[in-house]
């Protein structure tokens, strides 16, 4: 089979011209996973932009869960018709909806523990020990731990669990992530953009070339794992 580019962390909802990205990702062939920031966006998402290759993910960010109480059911509506789940996780930069966050998020766990066609992409920053706790290691989802900034004995941890990992331009350049792929096993690296929270002075294509490349270098075909992750 052809390889391809993939996106398993795009926001094409945040994209200040959806269309031409859209076009963009059809011309250069990029299999993209399209994240949702809130439960309401999906449907409407997969109607307009759902195609060959766009996946529209269901998700709830983890830092408008206490500003959208009323959108959970939402989100617990179209859980079971979708198959890719982001972006969802917990955030603990500011600690005042804790609460919330995990109540949510261990719900939404509980709900997907069990179904083996589930891809999460999950937002764990400074919520790393709650993360691993929440999902314990009897699942039968799979689990993608996106732009990950946690210690290395929770990286340890969730290694020995299964989770894939998503890298993106601005993260490849860090001497930290060089001690990640020490312990992250090479068919568990995938490509990401988080776009358009990385840099705007690249195109899509170019970003996720940079990662391709560098994990190419290091023995790593992210190409091959994103077919292992979908099943393909």
């Amino acid at each position: 089979m052809t390889k391809h580019l993939h996106d398993t962390h795009f926001h094409l909802d945040l994209q200040k011209d959806k269309r031409g990205e859209i076009e963009n990702i059809a011309k250069n062939e990029i299999y993209t996973i399209a994240m949702t920031n809130l439960p309401d966006l999906y449907q409407k998402e997969v109607l307009l932009y759902g195609q060959k290759y766009i996946r529209i993910a269901l998700g709830f960010h983890p830092e408008l869960i206490h500003e959208y109480p009323n959108k959970i059911p939402v989100m617990w509506k179209h859980l079971a018709e979708a198959r890719y789940i982001g972006e969802v996780g917990l955030d603990f930069t500011d600690k005042s909806h804790v609460k919330e966050q995990i109540a949510f998020f261990s719900e939404l766990i509980a709900r997907c523990k069990n179904d083996s066609n589930k891809i999460i992409s999950i937002h764990s920053r400074g919520a790393e020990n709650e993360i691993l706790e929440i999902i314990g290691t009897n699942f039968k989802f799979t689990p993608i731990l996106h732009w990950y900034s946690g210690t290395m004995g929770n990286l340890r941890k969730v290694c020995d669990r299964g989770y894939y990992f998503s890298a993106n331009s601005s993260m490849i350049r860090t001497k930290r992530f060089a001690q990640m792929l020490e312990y992250i096993p090479n068919d568990k690296v995938l490509l990401e953009t988080d776009s358009p929270f990385t840099s705007n002075k690249i195109s899509h294509v170019e970003s996720l070339n940079i990662v391709n490349d560098f994990l190419e270098s290091h023995g790593i075909d992210s190409w091959e794992n994103f077919l292992k992750l979908i099943g393909a």
